[in-house]
């Protein structure tokens, strides 16, 4: 309030400081121009500067109003075709999941036109096309993409991949993916691709990525059994490829009994075959295996036999183990052993290996009748299983 007094007060004695002035002295001036002349005080002369100054101020602001109201009325407009032009991209996302692929490539396209991102607008308008077989105008739609944001590279080449996987064109497929950032969706459609083709080393090589991004560990080393079953039965492998392949498995699929099974039914070698029959089943005993561990050659037979007399301290009643001790008894010439072994394992279990192996020792003893029956025995387990496996199959 003191404040506004004291300027009050200024402004009159300003005033009348400046009424004195003009009083004294009103001053002159004169303006001349060819033949025409003004004259006034210089008080008046003062009052009308300042007027038209004020007027000069006011007319430039009202000239860069009404210029500026273009601006406003373009941006009003851009805001408008904007609006539209997200309105039919919307349509045409709703259209395409709803698969009215013509009416969703229509307004895809329409809404490109004013959008700040087009590259999806043609993007999506490619996959309609695609789902149309309109197959030129996907590729320009994905040409188009890519003319409008050529950081959009990495997406194109995911959706021509996705449209190339559709149609089964695998190495098509793995063709775009090369131009795709890796991650957990172009690893899933490279691992398609790869399967449809049976590319069973390819597949290995992105294995460990594969294992990265997997969301169910069971499934995925169920998948990872099917390659290396597949990578194992090749016929191209030797035993020093096959011993890499079984090396650089995971652990829990060293020690699988289909995997170890494969693994020593390629494998030439019968010192690899011991050692890892032997690791395996020191770890899970399993029955074909210890039958598989009595195929012995004859320089591993000693050691073998070894082996399997000191299984029997922890599975006295193992037909399997009984089924192996008389192959390898066999095979070292201990016909009486071999013969005992195999009646203890058809006691606890038939088979056709057991029966088979001792009607052909009972053969050579001069006992057919025994070796006939055996025989017969063998045939109705095999006809039994055959039988069995198409029950299944049906």
């Amino acid at each position: 309030m003191k404040r506004s007094l004291v300027v009050l007060l200024v402004l009159i004695v300003a005033a009348g400081w400046l009424g004195t002035l003009i009083a004294e002295d009103p001053g002159y001036v004169l303006i001349t121009y060819g033949e025409h002349s003004v004259q006034t005080g210089l008080w008046v002369f003062l009052a009308l500067l300042l007027t038209l100054v004020t007027l000069g101020y006011y007319v430039i602001g009202g000239i860069k109003w009404l210029l500026g109201t273009g601006s406003v009325m373009q941006r009003w407009r851009a805001g408008l075709k904007h609006t539209k032009s997200i309105q039919l991209t919307a349509k045409g996302m709703v259209f395409l999941q709803q698969g009215a692929w013509d009416r969703a490539e229509k307004f895809l396209v329409a809404g490109a036109v004013h959008n700040p991102t087009p590259s999806q607008n043609y993007i999506a308008a490619a996959k309609a096309a695609d789902a149309q077989n309109h197959l030129e105008d996907r590729e320009r739609y994905f040409r188009l993409a890519l003319e409008a944001n050529p950081k959009a590279e990495g997406a194109v080449a995911l959706a021509q991949a996705e449209t190339h996987l559709a149609r089964g064109e695998w190495r098509k497929t793995l063709a775009s993916l090369e131009q795709a950032d890796q991650n957990k969706i172009t690893l899933g459609l490279r691992k398609q691709a790869l399967l449809q083709l049976r590319d069973w080393q390819s597949l290995a090589d992105i294995m460990p990525e594969l294992r990265k991004h997997a969301d169910d560990e069971a499934s995925q080393l169920l998948f990872e059994k099917q390659v290396a079953r597949q990578r194992l039965a090749s016929p191209n492998n030797t035993d020093e490829s096959l011993e890499i392949i079984y090396n650089r498995l995971p652990e829990a699929l060293r020690r699988d009994p289909e995997i170890v099974l494969d693994y020593c039914q390629y494998v030439r070698d019968d010192k690899q075959t011991e050692a890892v029959i032997r690791s395996t089943i020191k770890h899970q005993w399993d029955d074909q295996l210890v039958v598989i561990y009595g195929q012995s050659a004859k320089d591993m037979l000693a050691k073998r036999i070894k082996t399997a007399e000191g299984w029997q301290k922890n599975h006295p009643d193992s037909w399997a183990l009984n089924a192996c001790l008389g192959q390898l008894y066999d095979g070292n010439g201990e016909k009486d052993r071999a013969k005992v072994a195999y009646n203890k394992s058809l006691q606890m279990h038939p088979s056709v290996l057991a029966h088979e192996r001792l009607a052909k020792l009972l053969a050579f003893d001069g006992e057919y009748a025994k070796s006939s029956d055996h025989l017969r025995q063998a045939l109705k387990i095999t006809q039994s299983s055959h039988q069995s496996g198409q029950l299944r199959h049906k």
